[in-house]
């Protein structure tokens, strides 16, 4: 299938201390229990030009490509893990989040943020990491909003493909899978809740029902 000239794109790797394959067995968990759903949490406020997108497709994707780079001891080893228990839309309306799912980050108490963000994804497919047969040039990637360059530190970024672009022996990028985004397409998530670290010898019912417990029975962190 051909790269969208328009997509959402995300570099994932090891994050809030799990491993790609712990992340994706997590995140195969959920997509499974809601039916084809699930969230996948990013760092960027990428709203304004998640809504760019939409106006110009009416089936956006989210393409992802694993990091390059070695990961950060800060994404290895973070100082706390949270899960995220409230959301709201681009629009500020307020959004449930499913019992059966579970958006996590790491979080230093030291320097703490009130906010986190996250792509609502949908998969009729089995989320595997595999190597598909296109590549994203990295050289050819502007920004939708504002057609610069795409930043070596941008995670996540709503793009486009600047074919006109002479991309010469820039960085090419696997596209490990990819997925549609579904509405309301991305979420601003609040509250966070500290999570005991999940690791593979819990399974993910109890990290998603003890993350769940937590928000019932502790109060948030302080901001």
């Amino acid at each position: 299938m051909p790269l969208p000239r328009s997509f959402c794109w995300t570099r994932f790797g090891i994050e809030a201390g799990q491993s790609v394959e712990q992340i994706l067995a997590r995140k195969e968990q959920e997509r499974i229990a809601n039916a084809g759903l699930f969230f996948w949490g990013i760092g960027n406020a990428i709203g304004p030009s998640v809504l760019e997108l939409l106006k110009q497709t009416d089936a956006p994707e989210a393409l992802f490509s694993p990091i390059r780079s070695l990961p950060r001891s800060e994404d290895a080893m973070p100082a706390s893990v949270v899960a995220w228990t409230e959301a709201q839309t681009v629009s500020g309306e307020e959004y449930q989040l499913p019992e059966r799912s579970l958006i996590t980050s790491r979080f230093d108490p030291l320097r703490s943020r009130a906010r986190h963000y996250a792509l609502v994804c949908h998969s009729e497919t089995p989320l595997a990491v595999g190597v598909l047969s296109e590549q994203i040039r990295f050289g050819e990637l502007r920004n939708l909003l504002t057609s610069r360059p795409v930043g070596a530190s941008q995670v996540t970024a709503v793009v486009h493909m600047d074919l006109a672009v002479h991309s010469g022996k820039s960085l090419s990028y696997n596209v490990a899978f990819r997925t549609k985004l579904s509405p309301p397409y991305f979420l601003i998530l609040r509250k966070p809740t500290p999570l005991v670290h999940p690791d593979d010898r819990r399974g993910w019912g109890d990290i998603v029902g003890r993350a769940w417990n937590l928000k019932r029975e502790v109060p948030a962190p302080r901001q």
